[in-house]
C-alpha cells in the first residue's frame, strides 16, 4: 500500500509554480528591454539622418603649352627633286625657329612626310589646229609639330612669323596645360566648398541642423577643357549632366548648368566630389 502525504505533494506544486512564474517575469523582462532598445533606435534615427549631395568645382587658368604645326611644300615634275626641296625648306624652317628662341626639345625630333601627285591635260588651239598633252605635277609636303612652352599671343605670333619668313606655312592647332596639379587642387577645394554649401541649403530648407561631413569620395577623375570654348562642346559634358543630375536631383544650383566661356589659352579644370553629411532635426 502505498501512502501519499499531501504537504510533500503541496511542496512539490509551490516549487513548479514558482518556477514558471520566474520564467514569465523572465521572458517579460527581456521583451521590455527589447521594446526600449527599440524605441531608442527608432528616436535616434528619427533625429540623426544621413544627407548625400554632389560638389562641382571649377577654375580657369592659362594654359602653359601652345602646339603649333608648320607645313611645307613643293612642285615638280620629279617627285625626289620635289621631295629634296620640301626637306631643305622645313631645316630652314627650323633654323629660323631656333634663332626665334625655340629650344631643340619643344620642336622634337618627328617629321611627317605626304606626296601628291597631279595629272592635268593642257590644250592648245593655234590655227584652228589643237594640240593637247598630259602634264603630271608631283608635290612633296612635310610637316613638324612645335611644343611651345608658353600660350602667350604674342609670343606665338612671333614664332609664326620667323617660320613664314623662311618660306613654311604654321597653323595653331590648340593649348594644352601640361602641368594640371595646381589647378585641380584649386577645383577640388572648389567642389568641396559647392558640396557644403548645397548640403546647408538643404538641411535649412527642411529645417535641419547640418552636422560634419561623414564619407568625402572622388567619384570622377577632373576634367580639362581648352578653351576657346563654352563648355557644352563635348559630347561628354551631356553624358556627365545627366550623372550628376541622376545623383543629385538639385544640381541645377551648379554652375555646370551655366555656359562659361573659355577663352582662347585658357584651360578649365572641373573637379567632382561626392559627400555625406550628418543632418539633426
Amino acid at each position: 500500500m502505498i501512502v501519499i502525504e499531501p504537504k510533500a505533494c503541496d511542496k512539490n506544486l509551490n516549487k513548479e509554480k514558482t518556477r514558471m512564474e520566474a520564467e514569465e517575469l523572465s521572458s517579460k523582462l527581456i521583451l521590455w528591454l527589447s521594446l526600449a532598445a527599440l524605441a531608442l533606435c527608432v528616436a535616434a534615427s528619427a533625429q540623426e539622418s544621413t544627407l548625400r549631395v554632389t560638389g562641382v568645382g571649377s577654375v580657369q587658368v592659362p594654359a602653359d603649352t601652345a602646339i603649333i604645326a608648320f607645313y611645307v611644300q613643293n612642285s615638280s615634275a620629279n617627285m625626289t627633286s620635289a621631295q629634296e626641296a620640301a626637306s631643305l625648306m622645313l631645316n630652314q624652317t627650323e633654323e629660323a625657329l631656333l634663332s626665334a628662341g625655340v629650344s631643340q626639345d619643344e620642336i622634337g625630333p618627328h617629321r611627317s612626310k605626304g606626296r601628291i601627285t597631279t595629272h592635268k591635260v593642257i590644250c592648245n588651239t593655234i590655227n584652228n589646229s589643237t594640240d593637247c598633252r598630259d602634264v603630271t605635277v608631283n608635290a612633296a609636303t612635310m610637316r613638324m609639330v612645335v611644343r611651345l612652352d608658353s600660350s602667350d599671343a604674342n609670343e606665338t605670333k612671333r614664332i609664326i612669323e620667323a617660320a613664314e619668313a623662311a618660306g613654311a606655312e604654321a597653323a595653331l592647332w590648340g593649348y594644352e596645360l601640361s602641368d594640371p596639379a595646381n589647378a585641380m587642387d584649386q577645383a577640388r577645394k572648389k567642389a568641396l566648398e559647392n558640396a557644403r554649401a548645397k548640403a546647408a541649403y538643404y538641411a535649412s530648407s527642411y529645417d535641419l541642423t547640418l552636422g560634419e561631413s561623414m564619407q568625402i569620395e572622388e567619384p570622377a577623375y577632373p576634367d580639362i577643357e581648352m578653351g576657346p570654348s563654352y563648355g557644352w562642346e563635348r559630347p561628354w559634358r551631356m553624358g556627365r549632366m545627366h550623372w550628376m543630375h541622376w545623383m543629385d536631383p538639385f544640381s541645377e544650383m551648379d554652375r555646370f548648368w551655366r555656359d562659361e566661356f573659355i577663352p582662347e589659352g585658357m584651360a578649365e579644370v572641373t573637379a567632382y566630389v561626392r559627400a555625406a553629411y550628418q543632418v539633426k532635426s
